[in-house]
């Protein structure tokens, strides 16, 4: 039965690709490591348009970077996903998949000394009831602001009824790990404001489907983060370098595209406002801001190929960024659409 029910929280983390609080604070009991692998084999692979700064991705089970107008293999860890640059760019923490397990893994930023933070791995023989009933799934990992936590995507005790997502946190090196956030229904993608005084995250229930919400960490409070509109489902929140702006995906009926919505530090959030579409591409998710604030990456569906696009953003008279442009920026690579870019100086 827990296979079934991972099985479940597993297809409800790619369900979009084509379509108060609890906290605590003591630390949980440990879970063995799972064994470090080889160091990464690096390859290169040549892309047009120049792209400023270094992109994170994943595809076809590793990570990627991409810098100026190439990009190459940064991981040799496979399946790895999900890769997201530390505030000082200085290292990666990504997503390595098991066997009935996954892991949070810290690399530096060339690549070098990969090695597990969490360890979700169980002791028993894999694809045995024991193991079943004794690993963990952790997934969507995010740094906290200034750099000595990392965030990221998890289920509850592995033998409760239902495994509910919810949000924990551990120290880089792997001590204090220890939940976060849980509400009564999944939690996804959750990313830190760049002063660290808001979360905001994709809350799933099968009532009213995928919505924003964002806690504010001064008063403790779950708010909903903009208007919610019957038929329409929201997800994948990405902050802009100064917190003013948050990029996310929407979808309604056929079709998701990228939306731009002042974020609750924004003063205009408390004035009259409508989101602003930003892609052209019908079928998009998994928005990243570009460092200066004037782009945004992100991933979308074409000829049958997930793959990387770019949007360059103006500022209209009000204040609201616009888009200028739109370009492909991989043909046919399969990038993994789960797995949101990561931007970094």
């Amino acid at each position: 039965m827990k296979g079934i029910r991972l099985g479940i929280v597993l297809a409800l983390l790619v369900l979009h690709l084509t379509a108060g609080c609890r906290s605590g604070e003591g630390p949980i009991t440990p879970r063995s490591r799972s064994p470090v692998t080889t160091l990464p084999k690096v390859t290169e692979q040549p892309h047009r348009p120049s792209v400023s700064g270094r992109l994170l991705y994943a595809c076809q089970g590793y990570i990627w970077l991409y810098t100026g107008t190439t990009a190459r293999r940064l991981s040799g860890l496979t399946p790895s996903s999900q890769p997201a640059w530390s505030p000082d760019g200085k290292q990666i923490a990504f997503v390595v998949r098991g066997e009935g397990h996954s892991d949070i893994w810290v690399m530096e930023s060339d690549g070098t000394n990969p090695h597990p933070v969490t360890a979700n791995r169980s002791t028993y023989p894999e694809q045995s009831y024991e193991a079943a009933h004794t690993s963990y799934w952790a997934f969507q990992p995010q740094w906290i602001p200034k750099g000595d936590w990392i965030g990221y995507i998890s289920h509850n005790e592995p033998r409760q009824l239902s495994s509910i997502l919810s949000v924990w946190r551990i120290r880089p090196d792997g001590s204090e790990e220890q939940p976060y956030l849980a509400l009564g229904g999944f939690i996804e993608n959750p990313v830190w404001s760049p002063d660290g005084r808001y979360m905001a995250f994709t809350f799933f229930s099968y009532k009213h489907g995928a919505q924003l919400r964002y806690l504010d960490l001064d008063t403790g409070n779950v708010l909903r983060l903009g208007e919610e509109v019957e038929g329409i489902e929201r997800y994948d929140p990405a902050w802009s370098p100064d917190g003013q702006w948050i990029a996310y995906a929407a979808r309604q009926g056929d079709e998701t595209r990228i939306w731009v919505m002042p974020s609750p530090a924004n003063p205009l959030y408390r004035e009259e406002w409508s989101p602003c579409p930003l892609s052209s591409q019908r079928a998009a998710r998994s928005p990243t801001w570009s460092p200066d604030g004037k782009q945004i990456a992100f991933i979308a569906a074409q000829d049958g190929s997930f793959d990387l696009w770019l949007l360059t953003l103006e500022v209209d008279s009000g204040g609201f960024p616009r888009p200028a442009g739109e370009e492909r920026l991989t043909y046919g690579a399969q990038v993994d659409a789960t797995s949101r870019p990561s931007w970094a100086p």
